[in-house]
């Protein structure tokens, strides 16, 4: 007994970052208690990681805090002081911003942040680490399950997407509609796949156990079959940005072609992703965007129905009213005599087009110009956090916004740092485990930088604090191998 009450001691921060890495994907996003003025609310994983952080705050001060001899932890603490500066500038000068508000996204930014200090003082071998990779793996697997069971057998969701839905309400997808997983939305579940893919890439070159390297490289499959299935363009771009990069890194350039050429073929399997790239670019892809519309008016008409509470059954639709006008409603009847409004979405290119269309015009015509407008207000420290409400798809153009010149030099310094301790890293030809880890999370980071052009990922919940763990799991590998040489 005196031994395992030992043994939690020594590990329990480990066990806190594993639970982490369990609970964060895999629990869906039921709100607490809302914050009022805004639908962000506080969650369960709040509550988790204000634990694990409160455990790794003890630890440090016991062992007289070793963190501050990493550089990169000065440099977060160092956007802390520029935040905390632009809120005060926000509420002496530009005023245009709710306090509590404010202070709450100051303190997510922050939360989410103290996981990259919690799990870099966590790993003290490699082993540490290769259990991490196993965790993570296995919430994949649940995630995968998960989304099929969306898809497949009318699983709830749990979304964010707008203001009645993240009161908890439980909802299910029907066949047209993008997969959510446990996720707040596709697009949060896309840039999580991201990630996994990743680092699932180099993991598998480096496996020698055969039976493992079956189970990741299936996974891998999957979980790429799971983003196509999300839609996401900017993910999908990210993945192959960041794949890439992995095999660049490990010197293996061969397996890009391939790669690149397998995953656009798939892209074409996927009606909704195939769609959306043939308007990104249909000079290119016009006569293959003819080819999918001409299959589609074969079928008559395309369901493609919405969102619906669990409440209501949805069971397979027995009989489609043909006849009606375009734009109309129409009601299909089920077996289990529920009704189900839906419109038929024509598959004519101008469709297409339009929606492709009003995701852009929302980005380059309200989003982005108005966060231009706020950091053009106070171009030093920014018009504050939440000044540009909760979306700009741009996270670099928000950072400009809510915390200037001054937010975005003291942000982009962390990642600087990071690739600075990449690259000599890298540069010693360290063979093994380690420089696996290295080299697919920063493929990983890479995706995840791609995703932020057009998403706002470090404001993701799920995916912001999966990031900053496996950054911390990079530096952390980073560290430990430099006290072994040393050592050595």
């Amino acid at each position: 007994m005196p031994r395992l009450i030992n043994w939690f001691k020594t590990n329990i921060l480990f066990l806190g970052i594993v639970s982490l890495l369990l609970f964060i994907p895999l629990y869906p996003k039921f709100p607490l208690f809302n914050v009022p003025g805004t639908y962000v609310a506080v969650r369960a994983e709040d509550l988790l990681i204000s634990a694990v952080i409160a455990v790794w705050f003890i630890i440090q001060w016991r062992q007289k805090f070793p963190i501050l001899k990493e550089k990169v932890c000065w440099l977060i603490f160092f956007y802390w002081i520029i935040g905390a500066l632009s809120l005060l500038s926000a509420f002496l000068i530009t005023k245009n911003i709710t306090p509590h508000i404010a202070f709450l996204h100051y303190l997510r930014r922050i939360e989410y942040m103290m996981l990259f200090l919690a799990v870099f003082s966590s790993i003290k071998t490699l082993k540490n680490v290769y259990r991490y990779y196993l965790i993570i793996f296995i919430t994949t697997l649940g995630v995968i399950i998960y989304g099929f069971g969306q898809k497949y057998f009318y699983w709830p969701v749990v979304s964010t997407m707008n203001e009645e839905f993240s009161k908890g309400t439980l909802l299910r997808l029907t066949k047209w509609t993008r997969i959510n997983s446990t996720f707040a939305g596709h697009y949060d579940l896309a840039v999580y796949l991201v990630l996994v893919i990743s680092i699932a890439a180099a993991f598998i070159v480096w496996e020698k156990r055969k039976w493992l390297r079956i189970f990741v490289g299936l996974l891998s499959i999957v979980t790429f079959y799971l983003l196509v299935l999300t839609a996401s363009r900017i993910s999908f771009a990210a993945y192959l940005f960041s794949v890439s990069s992995v095999f660049l890194l490990l010197k293996k350039k061969w397996f890009i072609p391939p790669i690149i050429i397998l995953s656009m073929a798939a892209m074409f399997f996927s009606d909704d992703l195939g769609e959306r790239f043939g308007v990104m670019f249909k000079p290119i892809f016009r006569n293959l965007s003819e080819i999918r519309i001409f299959r589609y008016k074969d079928q008559k008409e395309r369901m493609s129905l919405e969102l619906i509470p669990t409440s209501t059954p949805i069971p397979e639709i027995e009989e489609i009213i043909s006849g009606t006008k375009k734009g109309e409603k129409i009601v299909a009847s089920t077996p289990k005599t529920a009704t189900i409004a839906a419109k038929p979405a024509w598959p004519e290119p101008e469709g297409a087009a339009a929606a492709a269309q009003r995701s852009g015009e929302i980005r380059f015509k309200v989003e982005w110009p108005r966060a231009v407008r706020a950091f053009l207000k106070n171009p030093i420290l920014g018009t504050g956090y939440s000044s540009v409400t909760l979306a700009t798809d741009n996270d670099y153009l928000r950072l400009l916004a809510e915390t200037g010149l001054l937010g975005f030099l003291a942000f982009g310094l962390i990642f600087l740092e990071i690739a600075r301790k990449i690259t000599i890293f890298l540069q010693k030809q360290t063979l093994g485990f380690e420089r696996i880890v290295v080299i697919g999370i920063s493929g990983a980071i890479l995706g995840f930088l791609a995703n932020a052009l057009f998403i706002d990922v470090f404001e993701a919940s799920k995916v912001a604090c999966i990031f900053w763990i496996l950054s911390g799991i990079l530096i952390g590998t980073i560290d430990i191998t430099e006290k072994s040489i040393q050592t050595n």
